[in-house]
C-alpha cells in the first residue's frame, strides 16, 4: 500500500517593490493571493493572483501560483495552461514542473506527469517530493526496480521522509526482498509510530519469511488501533491459520465478513478453517457463499469438494473437484480420480 503524494504549496517568498518592475498593484495583489492561499482561501486567492496578472502579464510566480490555487479548486485544465504559460515566462522552474505534474496526473495524464516530475528533478534534484511521486507514479505502473531507485532518491534528499521507506519497502516487497522490506516498514514505523499501513505491510513480509509470531504480534498492534479493516482480519486469520490456530483464524475470518459480505476470500479461508475442525456443514455453507460471490474461485470449488465428500455427498464432491480443474486448479482432478469419480477429467 502506498502513501500519499505531496501536495503543491504556493511560493512563500514575498515579491518586493525594490524588484518588482510594473505597477505596484501587482505585489499588492500577488502578496493578497499568497495570504489567502495559504489560509485555504482558494476562491480569494484566486481573485488575487488574476489581479496580479492583469496588472502584470509576465508575472510568471504569479501564473505558477494562480496554477496551485485552482489544482485545490480542481480546475485541473485550467491550472495546465496557467503551468505551461509560467514555464514559458521561467523556464527550468522546478515549482512549475512539479505542479504541473500534479495537475496532469489528476487527469490521469501518467505519461506527461512522470515527464514532468523528470523535469523538475534535472532543475533540483534534491527535491524530495518530486522523487516519492515520480516513484509512486512508477510503482503503480508495475516498475518496481525504477519506483525502488525513486523511493532511494527521496530517501536521499529527505532521510525523514517515512512515506518514502514505506513505499520503498513495498517496491522491495514486490521484488521478492523481503528483508530489506521489512526493515524500511521498521524504519517508517520509527519515523511515524501512526503509520498503520506500515504494521500490516510488515506482518505480510514476515509471514512470508516465515515469522509468524512477529505478523501475529503486528497484526495484534494493528487491529487494537483500527478495527473497521475486513483485509487486516482476513491477514491475521490466515496467520492464524497457518499457526494451526483454527478456532482463531475462524474468529477472524468471520469478523472479516461481517464487514465485508462481500468478501469471497474471507468466505472460502474460513472454510479451510472449518474443514481443519471438521465442520463440514459449516465448510461447504461457506464455500458455496464464496462461489456465489466469485462463480470462477477454483479454491472454493476444491474445499466445497473436500466438505461434500466429508459429508457422504459424492456425486457433488465429484463435481466441484472436476470444476476446480477446469479453472485451473489441477490438484482437483488428483482428487477425482482418488475418489474413483466418474467421467473424464478436465485437461
Amino acid at each position: 500500500m502506498l502513501g500519499t503524494s505531496f501536495a503543491a504549496q504556493a511560493q512563500v517568498d514575498t515579491v518586493r517593490a525594490s524588484t518588482l518592475p510594473g505597477p505596484q498593484l501587482a505585489e499588492k495583489a500577488y502578496n493578497s493571493g499568497l495570504a489567502s492561499f495559504n489560509a485555504q482561501s482558494y476562491p480569494a486567492a484566486l481573485r488575487s493572483f488574476d489581479q496580479a496578472i492583469a496588472a502584470r502579464p509576465d508575472f510568471a510566480a504569479a501564473y505558477t501560483n494562480r496554477a496551485a490555487t485552482r489544482y485545490e479548486l480542481k480546475e485541473y485544465p485550467q491550472a495546465l495552461a496557467d503551468y505551461d504559460q509560467a514555464l514559458k515566462l521561467e523556464p527550468g522552474n522546478y515549482a512549475g514542473y512539479f505542479g504541473r505534474a500534479r495537475a496532469h496526473e489528476a487527469q490521469d495524464h501518467l505519461a506527461e506527469a512522470e515527464q514532468d516530475y523528470s523535469e523538475a528533478l534535472k532543475a533540483r534534484p534534491d527535491y524530495a517530493p518530486a522523487w516519492y511521486n515520480r516513484g509512486v507514479l512508477r510503482f503503480e505502473k508495475g516498475s518496481y526496480q525504477a519506483a525502488r531507485d525513486d523511493f532511494d532518491g527521496a530517501i536521499k534528499a529527505d532521510p525523514k521522509l517515512a512515506y518514502a521507506y514505506h513505499d520503498r519497502a513495498s517496491a522491495q516487497q514486490k521484488l521478492n526482498n523481503y528483508a530489506a522490506a521489512t526493515q524500511d516498514y521498521t524504519q517508517a514505523l520509527t519515523l511515524q509510530p501512526d503509520l498503520l499501513p506500515a504494521l500490516l505491510n510488515r506482518a505480510t513480509t514476515e509471514r512470508r519469511t516465515g515469522q509468524l509470531p512477529q505478523a501475529l504480534k503486528d497484526y495484534d498492534t494493528y487491529l487494537a488501533r483500527k478495527t473497521d479493516n475486513a483485509l487486516a482480519f482476513n491477514n491475521r486469520g490466515s496467520a492464524r491459520f497457518e499457526n494451526k490456530d483454527y478456532a482463531g483464524a475462524i474468529a477472524d475470518f468471520s469478523q472479516a465478513v461481517q464487514l465485508d459480505p462481500k468478501y469471497a476470500y474471507a468466505w472460502n479461508n474460513r472454510a479451510a478453517a472449518q474443514l481443519k475442525l471438521e465442520k463440514y456443514a459449516d465448510a461447504a455453507a461457506d464455500a458455496s457463499a464464496a462461489i456465489k460471490l466469485k462463480p470462477d474461485y477454483a479454491e472454493a470449488y476444491l474445499n466445497r469438494g473436500h466438505a461434500r465428500e466429508m459429508l457422504r455427498q459424492a456425486d457433488e464432491a465429484c463435481q466441484d473437484w472436476r470444476k476446480a480443474a477446469e479453472l485451473g486448479l489441477t490438484v482437483g482432478n488428483s482428487y477425482a480420480a482418488a475418489a474413483g469419480c466418474a467421467g473424464e477429467a478436465a485437461e
